[in-house]
């Protein structure tokens, strides 16, 4: 590599540690003037020390061309190294690799969805967050005989640093909290706040205690309200003959009972709110195998399309959003589109903007099939809606690629000798 060279002229040439970094850098820069300049220097310096000048100069020329590669060898091999590591880490420790990965990531709601998605190619179990297992990352626990991943408390929105911090501490000094009660005698009210509950509620952290999240969200301005009763008692407590006394902390909590839950599609919503993703399901769990009849693209296969097309995708509208082009003056929108994997963005106009203005909510709520223009322009995806469908309407489509009917006999063509192709039928050709 570039050090080799530094040494080489180092040893050989007479040159200085910074005369040789000189060297490395005109190669770098492959700067000619200054290579000729060198290269009469090193040939010196090797006469110098009783070297033969002739076999200086033809090392020289070695060192000149190892320079046309040299810098992206050095690089290559940096790169495979850590390709290798991070490939032994996947490979013998799957779970702590991705928890890792979504640690990175955990305000990157995309790549969240992407790596769960991968998680769940390598059959490893994605748990909720909880009160009691959770720490502030992405973490490893058991789940039966085999290993889960635990959402961390640190990826739920409207969850500060000072709220995980304080249920931690807490918990790592007196242990698991063993229910709702026990929750709020302990932890401090000006940290774990309103806000702070009602998050840690729909996002299920609180599940294990045996309440229902409808319940617990009904109530929680009884559990503030008690959270803060406890607070009050310790400090009392604490100025107090019975200051280390435990008890005296501890609180009631004023549940008003109901044992009924949220339905699926407001668990979700509520879901989809605290944590970016959902984890109980998916709304269109119910209709994967019609879905399944369609010949669809996902949004993660995006990366692989060519650089423009037609495609369907199949989805429910979460979001339209409409404003007025300044380019005719026109009303246009942008469809947010939830499909298996994410969402999409989708731009609509004219008629089709109107029929989706037109859509009761529980219509949104459906899924739907967009047949869809796209443009790629590097990073960036432009979508335009041509029309939208119904499940059963695209069913019956025939939107595979134009060559797909000829497939059999393109395979055919690509295993034959150039000599042979008269003898392919008039189809193929």
């Amino acid at each position: 590599y570039q050090e080799q060279v530094m040494q080489i002229v180092q040893a050989i040439g007479g040159f200085s540690l910074g005369g040789a970094d000189l060297v490395r850098r005109a190669m770098g820069k492959k700067i000619k003037e200054e290579m000729d300049r060198l290269k009469g220097e090193f040939v010196k310096g090797a006469e110098a020390k009783g070297l033969n000048g002739q076999k200086a100069d033809d090392l020289f020329e070695l060192i000149v061309k190892f320079a046309g590669y040299g810098f992206n060898k050095s690089h290559s091999a940096a790169y495979a190294y850590v390709t290798f590591q991070t490939a032994y880490l996947k490979a013998y420790y799957p779970a702590e690799f991705m928890a890792a990965l979504l640690t990175s990531e955990e305000s990157n709601v995309d790549k969240i969805v992407r790596y769960i998605d991968e998680i769940k190619r390598i059959n490893i179990d994605t748990l909720p967050p909880s009160i009691n297992k959770s720490t502030k990352e992405f973490s490893v626990v058991k789940n039966g005989e085999h290993d889960g991943i635990i959402f961390g408390l640190g990826a739920i929105k409207g969850v500060g640093g000072a709220a995980i911090e304080n249920i931690i501490a807490e918990r790592d000094a007196k242990g698991e909290f063993k229910s709702m009660d026990d929750f709020v005698s302990r932890i401090d009210p000006f940290k774990v706040n309103k806000k702070v509950f009602e998050s840690l509620i729909k996002a299920g952290c609180f599940d294990e205690f045996g309440f229902s999240r409808k319940m617990l969200l009904q109530n929680v301005e009884n559990i503030v309200e008690a959270c803060k009763n406890a607070a009050q008692i310790r400090k009392n407590a604490a100025e107090s003959l019975f200051g280390d006394d435990e008890s005296m902390g501890t609180v009631k909590t004023n549940l008003v009972n109901d044992s009924s839950e949220l339905e699926l599609k407001t668990k979700l919503k509520f879901e989809l709110e605290s944590v970016g993703i959902y984890l109980s399901g998916h709304p269109l769990d119910e209709y994967r195998e019609q879905i399944s009849k369609i010949r669809y693209t996902l949004s993660d296969k995006f990366d692989e399309l060519p650089e423009n097309g037609e495609m369907l995708l199949v989805g429910k509208i979460e979001d339209l959003t409409t404003r007025i082009s300044k380019k005719n003056g026109k009303k246009m929108g942008t469809i947010e589109m939830l499909d298996l994997y994410g969402t999409v963005e989708i731009a609509v106009f004219d008629r089709q903007l109107g029929a989706v203005e037109s859509m009761s909510p529980d219509e949104r709520d459906l899924p739907h099939v967009f047949k869809v223009r796209y443009s790629k322009d590097g990073q960036f995806m432009r979508i335009n809606l041509d029309k939208i469908l119904s499940l059963e309407e695209a069913a019956n489509m025939d939107f595979s690629h134009p060559l797909e009917k000829f497939k059999e006999q393109i395979e055919q063509i690509k295993h034959t000798p150039s000599k042979d192709f008269g003898k392919i039928d008039k189809t193929s050709e």
